[in-house]
């Protein structure tokens, strides 16, 4: 497949945009990074590049401004690449090269936009270092620790919210790397590999049942903004559950490994992603309640003694009792952020009392049940995972941009058109939120807030009206039509 003059444009745009947010990040209290713990220093590379062209003369508010300026910029040349691409006017090398290159340049960039790499630091040397449990201490027990000084006030007094095998992984790079920006790197590096692999795994999916599909599928993975900036710039636990759940697309769509070994290894890597943080049980119960319809119980119970085994080997560890699994009764998050059922809960807030709230928040997760238990009786894994993931982002009580990576692997081959512009839209919305976030007082700017509230929040909002319509609407007419792509089901 050629590739157009205005793909090797917008290509060329995309990882030069990347290259400039990682120079402007290296100049001293860039609103693009964060403050940095003791013992760790910032790339000296993108500092060096920035006194070169002199972006080290510039005021906050004028680097802000210049934020403004290349992050649109960068989301216009995503959006052109992909017109590109949906024309099949994209080769899948190219897709593929530029990707590397910008995954390359967030890995080696300084850290971008948050600070969340800290507290998985901390709840690994928690365990690592001063062998405490991180699911029953919390990190303000160790204030002197250069990662828990720079902690998030909202994470120093609860406990890890993450999955047992994420906190093994932390613990297991803590006693590996013994400097803290080594510490760093390190997370970076596993994050930038880690969506590097779903892009790949992403576009072999698409090879297989959609070839015309696998230069848009890999751009949506590798060269989406919010993934390369906030995700991988910002070393997210998410990337690293974008690489399984890309790996058991590939395999559910493929079909190249026997059964019934094919449908175990998927088994194990949705599994593998639950272990890493729990908000993705929704894409493993689906796959087997796809098993379940075959009606072959005795291969059921084994991949649900699986399951129970990787379970219990990774959180043993961990166990002290009900409050080890109380802190994930919050589905891994404490803050609301670009949220549409905080939009609508806080006007019912305001109208009805704090309850009426909290319901809100419940209703809308209440409905996303019911639509994916829908979309579970009729869909192909790509649709099942991919609609259900995004329904999942847009109906939780807090939508952080690198909740991005849950349903990002699955857009390029969704059946349903409608979904990949809705899943390509909230990444670019989700893009622009968190510009110019403030770590150096540690607060996030009135502006910044005001705006993923009621701006991204609205759109948000909108989106999900629209793909409930769609989804509903199309079971009204056709129950079959998310799903005239459907694979076979497994065996």
């Amino acid at each position: 497949m050629r590739t157009s003059a205005r793909a090797w444009t917008a290509l060329g745009f995309l990882v030069s945009g990347y290259l400039a947010l990682a120079v402007e990040a290296g100049v001293p209290r860039s609103p693009l990074t964060v403050p940095t713990p003791g013992g760790a220093q910032p790339p000296a590379w993108a500092g060096s590049l920035a006194g070169d062209v002199g972006l080290d003369r510039l005021g906050r508010d004028w680097l802000i401004g210049l934020a403004w300026i290349l992050v649109p910029a960068v989301l216009v040349a995503f959006a052109v690449l992909l017109v590109e691409a949906w024309s099949r006017r994209v080769g899948l090398g190219p897709v593929l090269a530029a990707a590397g290159a910008s995954l390359g340049i967030s890995i080696v960039a300084p850290l971008l936009l948050s600070r969340d790499v800290y507290t998985y630091a901390a709840y690994g040397r928690v365990e690592a270092l001063y062998h405490r449990n991180p699911y029953v201490v919390p990190l303000s027990s160790f204030p002197h620790d250069p990662f828990v000084a720079l902690t998030p006030g909202q994470w120093l007094h609860g406990h890890s919210h993450y999955g047992p095998l994420f906190t093994l992984l932390s613990s297991a790079i803590v006693r590996s790397v013994a400097s803290t920006g080594g510490t760093i790197v390190a997370f970076k590096l596993l994050a930038g590999l880690a969506i590097g692999a779903a892009t790949a795994l992403t576009a072999l999916a698409a090879v297989q049942i959609r070839p015309e599909r696998a230069p848009l599928a890999a751009a949506l993975v590798g060269l989406n903004p919010v993934l390369v900036v906030h995700t991988v710039g910002g070393a997210h636990v998410d990337a690293l559950i974008a690489a399984p759940l890309a790996a058991a697309l590939a395999i559910a769509v493929t079909r190249t490994r026997p059964e019934p070994a094919g449908t175990l290894a998927v088994t194990v890597l949705l599994a593998a992603a639950c272990l890493l943080k729990p908000v993705i049980v929704p894409a493993l119960a689906l796959w087997l309640w796809s098993l379940a319809r075959t009606g072959r119980l005795r291969a059921l119970a084994v991949h649900a003694a699986t399951i129970a085994a990787m379970a219990v080997a990774s959180a043993t560890p961990y166990l002290a009792g009900w409050k080890t699994l109380r802190p994930f009764a919050t589905l891994g998050g404490v803050e609301a952020w670009a949220s549409p059922s905080q939009l609508v809960g806080r006007a019912a807030r305001a109208a009805a009392g704090a309850h009426a709230g909290e319901a809100v928040e419940v209703a809308f997760l209440v409905l996303f049940l019911i639509v994916a238990a829908r979309l579970g009786r009729r869909c192909s894994p790509a649709d099942a995972w991919g609609v259900s993931l995004l329904l999942l982002v847009l109906s939780m009580p807090y939508v952080l941009p690198w909740y991005a990576a849950w349903f990002a692997p699955f857009l390029g081959l969704l059946t349903e058109d409608t979904m990949l512009i809705a899943g390509a839209l909230i990444s670019c919305v989700l893009a622009l939120t968190l510009i110019p976030a403030d770590p150096f007082h540690g607060l996030t700017t009135p502006a910044v807030m005001d705006g993923v509230h009621y701006g991204a929040a609205s759109v948000l909002l909108a989106v999900l009206l629209v793909l409930l319509t769609k989804i509903l609407g199309n079971e009204r007419r056709a129950p079959a039509q998310l799903s005239t792509a459907r694979a076979a089901p497994p065996r």
